[in-house]
């Protein structure tokens, strides 16, 4: 089982080594958007890794690629779609542009679209 946390949430979620940052977040009803089905053909699952991207997959080309469009790119971001979980703790933030509408600090944010 790997510890991953998210944020802003501050939520922590065991999940399962193999799976994706995008399955553990539905799993646990993290609320991730992912328009295209976590297939990698666009950019809603944005993540941006706060610790432990050492225990994620490598990012491979096409999702370099497909990144590099997103909105608020870091160099630390990932496509939670595509980001495997290979063991050890993981926090990853996800940006407003990922979850939609967001309560932050007592002001309701909306998405961009």
């Amino acid at each position: 089982m790997v510890n991953l946390t998210f944020l802003p949430q501050n939520r922590t979620v065991s999940a399962q080594e193999g799976d994706t940052l995008l399955d553990a977040a539905l799993q646990h009803g993290i609320p991730l958007e992912h328009e295209c089905g976590g297939n990698c053909a666009c950019t809603t699952c944005h993540v941006i890794v706060r610790e432990g991207g050492e225990n994620l997959s490598p990012m491979e080309e096409v999702e370099a690629d497909r990144l590099s469009t997103a909105e608020g790119l870091t160099p630390a971001s990932r496509l939670a779609c595509q980001a495997i979980l290979r063991g050890g703790d993981v926090m990853v933030f996800l940006p407003l542009s990922s979850t939609g509408p967001l309560e932050i600090e007592g002001r309701r944010h909306v998405k961009r679209r």
